[in-house]
């Protein structure tokens, strides 16, 4: 499956994940990638980089032109446009990407819903429109290391709520069903 497949439905921890193999497998393999959403394929709970001609046109970065071979830092912008769309299912700067960041350098950096709060300040290094202001590959690689531990400790708040919304009370199905099921 392709990660286009998913955008908009990716929890925080598969995107921390995401950004955690696509960074380590760049910083292994030290040539330049064409990076997209149709170019990351989901294998399991791995995330793997395939082969594109090139880069679509809205997550290219301000500065790259199509079917120019990007460096680091071009990487690291498309990478972040990848995962702010894979977390929010649109594409950065209202679906123009790089080149409305171009004409405008100054226009805010886009923000990921509430519940992925930790991935925004990343992201946002990510799509800075100055290349020497991107965070580098090697502190990216490190932050979604740590994001992704973060989001494996984090534990599942409980509720003594039950499903009719009042405390205490019993649901509709326990009412209609008193008795429990044994082994």
């Amino acid at each position: 499956m392709k990660l286009r497949d998913i955008v908009g439905l990716c929890p925080e921890e598969a995107i921390w994940k995401m950004m955690a193999y696509v960074s380590e497998f760049l910083i292994k393999d030290k040539h330049a990638h064409m990076l997209g959403p149709d170019n990351i394929t989901i294998d399991g709970d791995m995330f793997l980089v395939g082969a594109d001609k090139e880069t679509p046109k809205e997550f290219l970065p301000p500065e790259q032109e199509p079917k120019e071979s990007p460096g680091t830092p071009q990487m690291v912008w498309t990478l972040g446009a990848v995962a702010y769309y894979a977390a929010s299912g649109h594409v950065v700067f209202g679906g123009h990407g790089g080149s409305y960041q171009k004409e405008h350098p100054h226009v805010p950096l886009p923000k990921l819903p509430k519940a992925m709060g930790a991935l925004t300040p990343v992201v946002q290094q990510c799509l800075r429109s100055d290349p020497s202001e991107r965070i580098g590959l090697e502190e990216l690689h490190g932050l979604a290391l740590a994001g992704l531990k973060a989001c494996s400790l984090r534990q599942r708040e409980k509720s003594d709520v039950l499903d009719n919304g009042r405390p205490g009370e019993k649901t509709a199905s326990e009412e209609k069903w008193p008795e429990e099921m044994t082994e």
